[in-house]
């Protein structure tokens, strides 16, 4: 049957594409996993600037010098100086810049996760409600049969009026009900669309089903709190160097009667800030990131057994609906039959063709919630993260 509603008939003249295509062309299009990924570029950026060297100094100065007021004669003095890094904190500055790159890469791995996550959920909507119409679309063609033999029973005096009119209700109803779906079916298209940030008009294949990825990766959240932990470590290895820098000196002056050379350091002295408040924050940070790191490993070990348990329950419903399902579309057939012949009355027959609608319908949602559980456990194991 043709779709009734006319946004609908726009679809079916469209190319059909395959969903992993669809999510393909999500990904690399998408501003917002374009933005997350120059944030590596910039941690990188920042990390070169953390450990760079700082620029010498060069002083220049001349002198006039007049003792008896009468001849005077000039010199001049030149210095440089030169910050250099003292022992251990350039390789403590360079374990902080690379624990940052980590996490800005783990920070990425964990957008993508999220957004390919999030698409295939939002695809598993539109396929329900496509899915949804086309088994509406079966149930009014059944409706449609009913009411042209309640017609015939009714023109033939088998049946009253009153029961021709139930057919047709039931009939109308069903036909405002596609109609429904097919809005509802066309939502959930554009809100994938928008959400995935394509705005050419495709139809997507609602036959796709989601396998559960035997690759094990790590957990985007726990990668993403293990890089975050890390980096405060190194924070606080960093600002366990009270002083970082000491100026080496070396200066040059030349006067009248001499020449002065002078070499020499400075070397500040840590008396009063010596950076333990920014250790003690880091640190902090550090054993924060670590409880809630356990926090998120037991919490991710108790949802791998709810869907586990969950996907098993699932199939076993599947394999009893589907058993359900034939000897309900055999006595549908039989109650049609005898219909024709007055045997069976209009209210038995409605009753036969609800009863499969429904069963068909739990099957739609059983396969959906299949592959919604999926879709969480390739997030939760890491499948997306690359």
């Amino acid at each position: 049957m043709k779709r009734l509603l006319t946004l609908g008939l726009l679809c079916s003249t469209l190319y059909a594409e395959n969903f992993e295509h669809f999510l393909q062309r999500a990904v690399d299009q998408s501003p917002l996993l374009k933005a997350s990924h120059l944030q590596i570029e910039q941690t990188t950026e920042q990390g070169s600037a953390l450990t760079r060297y700082e620029n010498p100094n060069l002083e220049l100065e001349a002198s006039y010098f007049n003792p008896d007021a009468v001849d005077g004669d000039f010199g001049f003095r030149a210095a440089y100086s030169q910050p250099v890094r003292l022992w251990g904190v350039g390789n403590n500055k360079e374990h902080l810049a690379d624990a940052n790159v980590a996490l800005a890469k783990a920070n990425y791995s964990e957008t993508k996760a999220s957004f390919v996550r999030d698409i295939s959920l939002q695809y598993t909507i539109y396929a329900q409600n496509d899915l949804l119409q086309t088994l509406a679309e079966e149930e009014l063609a059944l409706a449609s049969t009913i009411y042209d033999i309640s017609k015939e029973r009714y023109e033939a005096g088998t049946i009253s009026r009153g029961i021709m009119l139930q057919a047709q209700v039931d009939f109308k109803m069903l036909q405002a009900r596609v109609q429904t779906l097919a809005l509802i079916r066309q939502r959930n298209y554009y809100d994938l669309l928008k959400n995935a940030g394509i705005s050419d008009d495709v139809e997507l294949e609602t036959a796709y089903s989601f396998v559960q990825s035997g690759e094990l990766g790590q957990n985007p959240q726990l990668l993403q709190l293990k890089n975050r932990q890390k980096s405060a470590v190194a924070s606080a290895e960093v600002n366990t160097n009270k002083v970082e820098w000491m100026n080496l000196v070396g200066e040059y002056e030349k006067e009248p009667d001499q020449d002065i050379f002078r070499f020499g350091a400075s070397i500040p002295l840590a008396f009063f800030n010596t950076k333990g408040q920014e250790k003690r924050i880091a640190t902090l940070e550090a054993s924060r990131s670590e409880m809630l790191t356990q926090n998120a490993q037991t919490q991710l070990e108790v949802e791998l057994k709810r869907l586990a348990y969950e996907s098993e329950a699932l199939l076993n419903i599947q394999i009893i609906d589907n058993d359900i399902l034939k000897s309900e579309q055999e006595l549908l057939s039989m109650y049609e039959d005898g219909y024709k012949i007055a045997n069976v009355n209009l209210l038995a027959l409605q009753d036969a063709k609800r009863r499969l609608i429904e069963t068909k319908e739990r099957l739609i949602r059983i396969k959906i919630e299949l592959d919604r559980n999926v879709i969480i456990y390739n997030y939760l194991q890491g499948t997306y993260n690359g």
